[in-house]
């Protein structure tokens, strides 16, 4: 099972670290934040295993008092060589993995400010894993990356120095596939945020329509009635009037939809949870980026009217389309890169253009999961920025916003309509161009 997080994520990390029995295993990116050092100071002193990787650059050098003193109360360190990593391999690496006991793994990047260091396109959110072979999974590919555990090497396999190496230091299929996994969990809990914020932005918009509709109407009426009076005395008003005029006739034109629109449904805290599990269910299910060629149209279909449905808060429509998922029966990705790789590891020598073949194929794999949730992380950003979710994300009460906009635009129009000669040449009349 997976969760993720897209606010407050340090809040979370830091609830699992302090339920945290044995140890905790962390590799960082870039560099660790001081309140990540300092949860990790007080995890040893806790008597935890603390282990640490982190990339041997001169800004973690410059810290190097810090890592003395996690140092000399007995935590790991292991520095990663830039040359060693290889560039391809550690670009696909979140910006944080930790690994807490066997219990619980996460992926991502902290909130803004929390690791300055971090390059703003990383993905954004912490995923939290707590499926057993993924923590397992993730515990080898930090341990054998950093040299606390023996590179992994099955009975009667040839390995050659230079591949032992590969494999200790990163870029081997294990490890590849473990990226694959993660990046395409990240592309889902991305798809999902995105859901969830249009989710969210499209109930404000119904809301506002139901509080503000009728006076947002009359108010455009009358200001695009004022701006066009003044733009028959001056001519450098007349494009702003024509844009007002323009707006006014654009909300008209929608208002008849609106008015006939139920809305999203509201959903309790209970209902609403019950929407997101049934939501990511599906979207593992369907997803295009998760099934096979000959699956992907359909699929195509069928997540977006689950996006539609979701953001509509419609139960119904989900568990309906479980049942046409269901029936469609996707198979999954042959090359999706999250297999376990297969015993033996690296192959011996008859193998090695197989061998090489599936590598190329994993790493095709992961620079397209990268594109995708670069354009998933890319169409975030956009909602979030937009002003309706500017807006509704910076007004705890919605009421109380709404009565306020109220108050306004009553004070608004009531000064158009006193500027107005009479209440029949209150409507815009069309401009023509001088």
């Amino acid at each position: 099972m997976t969760e993720a997080f897209f606010i407050r994520e340090w809040a979370q990390l830091e609830d699992a670290l302090a339920r945290t029995q044995s140890r905790v295993t962390l590799r960082c990116k870039h560099t660790v934040a001081r309140l990540v050092f300092d949860a990790l100071v007080q995890c040893r002193r806790q008597g935890l295993q603390v282990h640490l990787s982190l990339p041997d650059t001169a800004l973690n050098r410059q810290s190097a008092i810090a890592w003395e003193r996690l140092s000399a109360i007995g935590g790991q360190i292991s520095w990663r060589s830039a040359a060693l990593d290889g560039a391809a391999a550690d670009a696909s690496f979140p910006a944080l993995a930790v690994a807490l006991d066997d219990a619980c793994v996460f992926t991502g990047k902290l909130g803004a400010g929390t690791c300055p260091a971090d390059d703003a396109s990383e993905v954004p959110g912490l995923v939290c894993w707590s499926d057993a072979d993924f923590v397992r999974q993730t515990r080898q590919v930090l341990e054998e990356e950093a040299g606390w555990g023996p590179a992994r090497v099955d009975a009667g396999s040839a390995v050659s120095g230079s591949s032992a190496v590969q494999l200790r230091q990163g870029g081997s299929a294990a490890q590849q596939a473990w990226l694959a996994r993660v990046l395409q969990n990240h592309a889902l809990a991305t798809q999902a945020e995105i859901a969830e914020t249009q989710r969210q932005m499209a109930l404000f918009d119904h809301a506002q329509e139901l509080s503000l509709g009728p006076l947002m109407r009359d108010y455009l009426r009358a200001k695009a009635a004022y701006l066009q009076q003044l733009a028959q005395q001056d001519q450098t008003a007349r494009e702003e009037a024509r844009a007002a005029q323009q707006r006014w006739s654009d909300y008209e034109a929608t208002q008849a939809a609106a008015d006939h629109d139920t809305g999203p449904a509201a959903l309790d805290a209970d209902g609403l949870d019950q929407l997101k599990q049934l939501y990511r269910k599906l979207a593992m299910q369907c997803h295009p980026d998760r099934v096979a060629d000959t699956d992907q149209s359909r699929a195509a279909q069928l997540f977006q009217s689950l996006q539609t449905s979701y953001r509509r808060g419609d139960m119904a429509a989900l568990y309906a389309l479980q049942e046409s998922v269901a029936r469609a029966g996707f198979q999954v990705q042959a090359a999706e890169g999250t297999r376990q790789p297969e015993a033996g590891g690296l192959r011996q020598e008859a193998d090695m253009q197989s061998a090489h073949e599936e590598q190329a194929a994993l790493e095709a794999r992961l620079r397209a999961l990268r594109s995708a949730l670069g354009q998933r992380h890319e169409a975030l950003e956009a909602l979030r920025t937009s002003a309706t979710w500017r807006t509704l994300s910076s007004q705890p009460n919605w009421d109380l916003w709404f009565a306020q906009q109220q108050q306004y635009l009553q004070g608004e129009l009531q000064r158009f309509e006193r500027a107005l000669p009479s209440p029949a040449a209150s409507a815009p009349q069309p401009l023509t161009h001088a």
